[in-house]
């Protein structure tokens, strides 16, 4: 992976679920503007097969693309991707400092496959730090803390999503134990915090 940091003015939305995600996902994405001016990148524990269908789904909340994760694939504006199953997510970048996904095959965290955390640690390597959106949502466990943690330490903004509007509150209220979290909010508020960053 590279490491040169992507230019200064790209940003990034990450979102990690796990149990209970899926619906919270759909409904963060119904909420997107159109050609909406982050890209938006998902890891929800999921098996391989079936990422693709959760694309499908998704695809039909938005007029944004939604597309599973690809190696080489540029992150760009209007774009939403779904962590392809069996291989982690992570990004580099090019000469011309344009990011792109890169599909890590082993990371730090194997009991998930793809991982919250893998994910997020690579964006807080690439990433100016205040360009980040970490949101990390409904899940059993604790993927996703250490990501978390490490992105708000560098200044980035991490979002968990509250006990009172969560299914399972193991991931955020994990994160959240750790200090890694900026913000506790509902979805709606969540939703909000999107938009905004998306401004």
């Amino acid at each position: 992976m590279s490491d040169m940091k992507a230019s200064c003015n790209a940003k990034i939305i990450l979102i990690g679920a796990s149990t209970g995600g899926p619906g919270i996902i759909e409904k963060l994405i119904t909420a997107l503007p159109e050609n909406f001016s982050v890209p938006v990148c998902i890891v929800q524990h999921f098996p391989s097969e079936l990422t693709p269908s959760f694309v499908t789904r998704l695809q039909t909340c938005t007029s944004n693309r939604v597309v599973e994760s690809e190696e080489g694939l540029i992150l760009e504006r209007g774009l939403v991707i779904v962590a392809k199953g069996g291989v982690h997510l992570g990004f580099s970048v090019g000469e011309d400092k344009r990011p792109m996904i890169h599909h890590i095959l082993s990371g730090i965290r194997n009991d998930f496959i793809p991982s919250v955390d893998v994910m997020m640690l690579s964006a807080a390597d690439m990433y100016e730090p205040k360009s980040i959106l970490a949101i990390l949502l409904s899940g059993i466990g604790d993927d996703g803390g250490d990501g978390m943690v490490k992105i708000k330490t560098l200044g980035g903004l991490s979002v968990c999503q509250d006990e009172k509007s969560c299914p399972v509150f193991g991931m955020p209220g994990r994160a959240i134990e750790r200090g890694g979290a900026n913000a506790v909010l509902s979805v709606d508020e969540i939703t909000e915090a999107i938009k905004r960053f998306g401004e």
